[in-house]
Order: structure tokens, then C-alpha cells, then sequence
């Protein structure tokens, strides 16, 4: 399979579903790959397996503010710049870029980097989702080290993370880095070999993304039957109405919570709490979805993602659950993406919550 111009559409809206309400806005990385593919060609789709055990391969990824970006737009030295540095620091070429962040406008800078370096995509991530760290991914119980991590701005500035404690440590010592950088950069992180990538990558994700987009885009075309068409993917439909309170926490916390009253019943209310992406599903006190689940909020009427960081009172919604990936369900993973791991806490045991608005 290739990457092609005709594809960067199904993938964008796919990858903005799995974005859970966070990743980004996935326009601006759009038009980018659309002119990276139009200059360099199409970007072949491989697996871990086509290449040898000991090849190396990198995921990559912009990290930082996607609103800082759109102002300082990126540009593909820079992503070309980090993976040569990788290379240079492991002492052997690299041979494929991997998936990062295959929900949000990640998955869309992975194909523009496979371009502009002129390397194959494996088609594979880390998340199969978004997640807000760059420690929340499945390499990290994967056994995989973050470190050594490239960061490369737009002025030809690298920084180099030569040796991190854990892979938490290293994304502090990122998140620290990104203001000199100017608040986001071209990340290259947890170089791995194709052996490595294949244990422990979500296999599939890319190629995923760009079938839920298409199933999502035909839906947004035909009204009838739309949560039936995302079926394949286990998508169910939890809840329909109108968002009457938002609650945005003060900086420097992100997050907050929302507030849906049912379309056919008014006192019935749906409860989503967030951070980057939306988090928890309470309806009427009872947990409907949880992270790693994904949960997405679509416009009732024309069924486009609606982002955590854009959603307001009065806009009609549909709540849309995805089952967590499989990779996240395992017991050395799950501690990593729980609600605990953001900050949220259930303390009544599963399925409720307390009376009282859980701590953030």
C-alpha cells in the first residue's frame, strides 16, 4: 500500500476521531503532507517485518503547541534534520519512520516525514490513539528507551536527550526544551530496531486510520445508518444532546468538564471530563467509557469531531465510545493511560463516581 494524495483526506478524518477530542487540528498537517506527496511522491506503507530484525527504524512526531505551530509553520528540514541526527547518534542509517501518534495531526507528520526523507512508513504507532506524553505510548513497557531523542525547530537548531532515567524523565527534559525551541519541535524519539518495532508497535494503526475516515467521510455524505458504518471498529453510540456547560480549568491546568442534556429527555445529563482528550463518560453517575477507551464527540448534524479545546454550549453532540486498543488492556500498559494517570479519581468503585466534581 501507498500514501497517496487521494488518501490524505480519509486519513486526516480518521485520525481526528482517534484523536479522542485531542491531537490537534489535523487541516494544517493535511495541506502539508498533500504538498509533501505532490513533491516527493507517494510514500509506501510497509510492516516492521519487510525489513531486517536489526534495521533501525524512528518514530516521529511534532511535539509542542499545535497553535504555536500554525503560527511557525513547520517545514520539512527539520524533520529531515532530527532523523539524520538520529542516524548520526546510532551510527547507522535509518531505514523507515514509524508511526508516533497515529490520532491527531501526528499521523499525518509521520507520512510527511517518510516523504521528506524518502523512507518507507511502517505502518504502525505507538498510541492508537492521542495522548497528551510522549512516556504514554506502548514502547515504554515495551522495554524501548526514549533517549537518545532529536528535537529540531525550524531554525536549524537541534537538541539532543543523549540519556534519559526512565522514559518520564525524558518527557520533562522534552517539555522543557520546546519553549527555546519556540514551543513545538520535530521530534525524533525511542529509536528502535524492526524487531523491536514489531513486539512492541500497534500494528495496522496507519492503515486503520485511513479506513475509519473513509467509513467516517461516507457517514458525513449519508445520514442514515452512521453509527452502523463505524460498527467494524466497535464504535457504539452513548449518548445524543446539547452541551449546556463547558468548565475549562485555569492555566497552568488544562482540562475540565462538560455538561450534555439528553435530546429526549431533559433530565438526564451526560458528564465528560478532559484534559487534552476527552477522558471519562459519567451518565447519570454511572461510567460509560474511560481512558484508554475512545471517546468521541461528533456535531449531531454534520458528524465532524468536535475537539475538547474548541466544544461550547449550545452545539448539539452525539457521544461516540471506540474500544481502547488491545495493546492498552495489557497489565504492564494499563497503568500508564488509567484515569489515575490523569489526575482523575473513581472512588466508589468501577462503574461511579463521587457526588463531587473528581480531582483534575
Amino acid at each position: 500500500m501507498e500514501i497517496t494524495v487521494d488518501l490524505v483526506d480519509d486519513l486526516a478524518a480518521g485520525a481526528t476521531l482517534l484523536g479522542s477530542g485531542g491531537g490537534g487540528d489535523t487541516g494544517m498537517a493535511a495541506r502539508m503532507l498533500r504538498h509533501a506527496l505532490s513533491q516527493y511522491g507517494p510514500v509506501p506503507l510497509i510492516s516492521a517485518s519487510d525489513l531486517r530484525p536489526d534495521a533501525l527504524v524512528v518514530p516521529i512526531a511534532a511535539t509542542g503547541s499545535i497553535t504555536v505551530m500554525i503560527e511557525r509553520l513547520p517545514a520539512g528540514g527539520c524533520f529531515v534534520n532530527a532523523v539524520a541526527e538520529i542516524g548520526r547518534l546510532a551510527r547507522r542509517p535509518v531505514a523507515a519512520i514509524h508511526g508516533f501518534e497515529v490520532g491527531g495531526a501526528n499521523s499525518l507528520f509521520a507520512c510527511a516525514a517518510a516523504a521528506w526523507t524518502g523512507l518507507p512508513l511502517i505502518d504502525a504507532d505507538g498510541m492508537g490513539r492521542a495522548f497528551p506524553r510522549v512516556d504514554q505510548v506502548t514502547f515504554n513497557p515495551g522495554g524501548i528507551a526514549a533517549a537518545p531523542a532529536v528535537l529540531a525547530d525550524t531554525s536549524g537548531n537541534l537538541v539532543s536527550i543523549s540519556v534519559a532515567r526512565d522514559n518520564a524523565d525524558a518527557e520533562r527534559l522534552l517539555r522543557a526544551a520546546l519553549p527555546a525551541l519556540g514551543g513545538w519541535a520535530a521530534t525524533a524519539i525511542y529509536p528502535m530496531s524492526a524487531r523491536q518495532a514489531a513486539e512492541c508497535g500497534i500494528t495496522g494503526s496507519i492503515s486503520g486510520a485511513i479506513t475509519l475516515g473513509q467509513r467516517l467521510r461516507d457517514s458525513q455524505r449519508n445520514p442514515r445508518g452512521r453509527v452502523g458504518m463505524l460498527a467494524d471498529f466497535g464504535a457504539d453510540l452513548l449518548f445524543s444532546g446539547g452541551v449546556v456547560e463547558v468548565v475549562r480549568h485555569p492555566r497552568p491546568r488544562t482540562g475540565g468538564a462538560l455538561t450534555i442534556e439528553h435530546q429526549g429527555a431533559a433530565e438526564r445529563t451526560m458528564r465528560l471530563e478532559m484534559a487534552d482528550e476527552f477522558l471519562l463518560a459519567i451518565d447519570g453517575g454511572e461510567i460509560k467509557a474511560q481512558v484508554p477507551d475512545i471517546i468521541c464527540v461528533l456535531d449531531s448534524r454534520t458528524w465532524e469531531p468536535v475537539l475538547a479545546e474548541t466544544i461550547a454550549p449550545g452545539r448539539h453532540v452525539n457521544v461516540l465510545r471506540i474500544p481502547a486498543p488491545a495493546a492498552w488492556l495489557a497489565p504492564e500498559a494499563l497503568p500508564l493511560v488509567t484515569p489515575e494517570a490523569f489526575g482523575l479519581r473513581v472512588l466508589d468503585g468501577p462503574g461511579t463516581l463521587p457526588p463531587q466534581s473528581p480531582t483534575v
